[in-house]
């Protein structure tokens, strides 16, 4: 094989986020600064690469996983963008599990920035390293310094902005790279071009570098000496100390944008190739040592079921290599994809550090730990969350109230986080949900892939008459 053919490194990227943030938006303007797809598609016109189910398309928003993958440079980048709402975080953090790095995305508003601190937790409870892009900086409502300041309330680890803006009469004109103290104008549809560094700017450019090198230099004692002793360090040993220290999710670095308009994407996808962790250090702090020759380890991150292709299930292989043909947990997949969005690319291997899915495993859940031999001691996985919203739901027609149930097993399998019940006492099924957007979006669901249009209404409460006293004739009398 030649070098050129053989397969790129790899890097998984989980795009998290309030809900509006520009997450999908993101996505877009990164495979398409690639050129990983021949037009930019866009949320308000629902062809995007992620978001492309029915459910997602109507409401404008993300309400499952997506998948898609982009080659730069000698890197791989597979993304798994990620609903914002907290109605779908269980979504988000199943997948979380299996990334290498997450991109926090938010909004240029201090008032939203601080709704993040749960997802921040929830990184570092799992030292899930993590970055931050702060889009729609061209509508931003505070001041740079006013949104780090916000960020570092939300923060937990210390962040460490690698870019400081340039505005002109409230208008985004660029950004200062403060590893080089190269000032940069941006441009539609191009990218940035070099220009000399705005002199009314320079102290408090210089002022947030070293804010940053002092961030850094906590990790860092040679870089503590040489801040010591004034000694300026190169570019070469700062992009060493943020590739380091954010691998080891000690850090958050920042960057910036305007996502749809392509604005901080190149520098973004540029420093995703820098800095982003090898699988390796990912499965290392997952307690595996990865080794191509060992049996093959996957979990499953998220569940699929498509009304023609069946079961799927999207799995990060940690150790060694999947093969067509081999068996996981007693069973043999139907066949190996990549997935891009709704498209689905058949493999017959899938290396280590891949996600990809696996088809009809039936009987396996999210979450679960796969592989061709017994598993000593199954991977770690998200904590269920306990749904709190409940409608009580019944088949518009009769005749399918036969296949309902199994109906809500398969949504169920697809969406951890709902949970349904029968009432015996009033002959009621109950689906419990973490919000009303999401039952509606699982009732769109059940409508879609299974034809079971369904009516809601409250839940009943079943009361349950009890002997409370005796009555005045001497006779027992039942209360409610």
């Amino acid at each position: 094989m030649t070098s050129s053919n053989l397969p790129k490194a790899r890097r998984n990227i989980a795009l998290v986020g309030s809900y509006g943030s520009g997450k999908t938006t993101l996505l877009e303007s990164l495979l398409w600064v690639s050129n990983s797809i021949p037009r930019k598609g866009s949320v308000a016109e629902k062809n995007t690469v992620s978001d492309n189910s029915p459910e997602a398309k109507e409401r404008q928003m993300t309400v499952e996983v997506s998948v898609a993958s982009l080659d730069y440079a000698d890197l791989t980048l597979t993304f798994l963008d990620c609903p914002g709402s907290i109605e779908f975080a269980q979504e988000s953090q199943n997948a979380l599990v299996g990334a290498g790095l997450a991109v926090i995305v938010c909004e240029a508003d201090v008032s939203r920035v601080l709704t993040l601190a749960p997802l921040f937790k929830f990184l570092d409870d799992w030292t899930i390293p993590h970055l931050v892009f702060i889009n729609k900086m061209d509508r931003a409502k505070n001041s740079f310094a006013e949104i780090i300041q916000a960020l570092k309330t939300a923060s937990p680890r210390p962040l460490a902005p690698q870019q400081y803006p340039i505005y002109q009469d409230n208008t985004l004109l660029g950004y200062i790279d403060l590893i080089t103290e190269q000032a940069y104008q941006y441009h539609a549809a191009s990218p940035a071009d070099p220009i000399p560094l705005p002199e009314p700017l320079k102290a408090e450019e210089q002022l947030t570098r070293q804010e940053m090198l002092e961030v850094l230099a906590e990790f860092d004692d040679h870089l503590l000496e040489e801040l010591l002793e004034d000694i300026t360090p190169s570019p070469a040993e700062i992009e060493t100390d943020l590739r380091w220290e954010l691998g080891a999710d000690y850090i958050v670095p920042v960057l910036f944008g305007v996502a749809d308009q392509d604005y901080g994407v190149r520098p973004l996808l540029e420093v995703l190739h820098q800095e982003a962790p090898a699988p390796l250090l990912t499965a290392e702090r997952r307690g595996l040592s990865p080794r191509q020759d060992g049996d093959p380890i996957l979990q499953v991150l998220k569940t699929y079921f498509a009304p023609q292709g069946g079961k799927l299930s999207l799995v990060r292989v940690w150790q060694g290599t999947l093969k067509e043909g081999m068996s996981l947990n007693g069973m043999r997949p139907g066949g190996i994809y990549r997935l891009f969005g709704s498209q689905q690319q058949s493999i017959s291997v899938a290396e280590e550090g891949e996600i990809v899915a696996l088809g009809r495993l039936e009987g396996v859940q999210t979450g679960d730990t796969l592989s061709t031999t017994a598993i000593s001691k199954p991977l770690s996985k998200a904590l269920r969350q306990q749904p709190v919203y409940a409608q009580a739901i019944a088949a518009q027609n009769r005749n399918d109230e036969v296949k309902l149930s199994a109906a809500l097993s398969k949504l169920l399998e697809e969406d951890p986080a709902l949970e349904w019940q029968q009432n015996e006492a009033n002959q009621e099924i109950v689906l419990w949900s973490q919000g009303e957007i999401h039952l509606k979006v699982s009732l769109d669901r059940l409508q879609r892939k299974y034809n079971l249009p369904l009516s809601t209404h409250d839940p009943q409460i079943p009361y349950k008459e009890t002997i409370r006293h005796q009555g005045k004739t001497g006779v027992w009398t039942n209360f409610e």
